[in-house]
């Protein structure tokens, strides 16, 4: 596997937990329309149970490179594996990511006509559990991001920080291995971007899940054990935080 795209030195990248969860070799994505490289020869491994944030300026490559490790894009070149299998033209990306990849979003995507308990219930749809079952579960999620008590309130009536914890409850809905989530604090203010980020970590330490977070913000980045900075389509840097 190719080395030339971490720049710092190796005492400075995080030694192996176990094998890597996520492997992204020699990746390039380009885009032809505006003849631009967003991701250039990019290679690193993120490991099972790992806390990492991506981080860069705006334009840097950052959200690119989180599409492409939630299998929601494919690379120009380079390869891309999970769990030890290469990603390839063959493999079914909607299937990889209703198993095992839960996503948080900025915009949150909350269907407005849904309670906040039917919401988190949509991604169980299709995978063969009951009605009973679906909301049992939804009801463990619930509780297990403080909105035990919002369970019937539709999504206009939560405000912003409580739509945030219903969106990580229903990213949570088929137990990913994976959890990628796209600046989940860029609308909120200060105090309620904080108690999102104890919430990662609680939900980090509890479920000893694999969290990814994409972020401009020092303080989001900092909340993780692992740091990878992303520059005009290259990792600038790779390094852990000591948490």
């Amino acid at each position: 596997m190719s080395d030339q795209a971490v720049s710092s030195p190796a005492s400075s990248t995080p030694a192996p937990l176990s094998a890597p969860l996520l492997s992204i070799d020699d990746v390039c994505k380009d885009y032809p329309d505006g003849n631009v490289r967003a991701l250039d020869h990019v290679t690193f491994d993120i490991h099972s149970g790992e806390y990492v944030a991506i981080m860069g300026p705006s334009g840097s490559g950052k959200s690119t490179l989180l599409s492409i490790l939630g299998t929601l894009d494919r690379p120009t070149s380079g390869t891309v594996s999970f769990d030890g299998k290469k990603i390839d033209a063959s493999t079914n990306l909607d299937e990889l990511r209703s198993q095992f990849i839960g996503f948080v979003f900025q915009s949150f995507y909350l269907l407005p006509t849904l309670t906040a308990l039917e919401n988190i219930q949509v991604p169980m749809f299709g995978r063969g559990m009951t009605g009973a079952q679906r909301v049992d579960k939804a009801r463990q999620l619930i509780e297990s991001v403080g909105m035990s008590d919002r369970a019937k309130h539709l999504p206009k009536q939560l405000s912003v920080g409580q739509r945030q914890r219903i969106a990580i409850a229903r990213s949570l809905a088929n137990d990913p291995r994976l959890l990628l989530a796209d600046e989940p604090t860029g609308n909120l203010d200060t105090v309620t971007a904080d108690s999102i980020l104890e919430l990662f970590a609680q939900l980090h330490e509890e479920r000893k899940m694999t969290l990814i977070t994409v972020t401009h913000s020092e303080e989001v980045a900092d909340a993780a054990q692992r740091i990878l900075r992303v520059r005009d389509g290259k990792i600038e840097s790779d390094k852990m935080t000591g948490r």
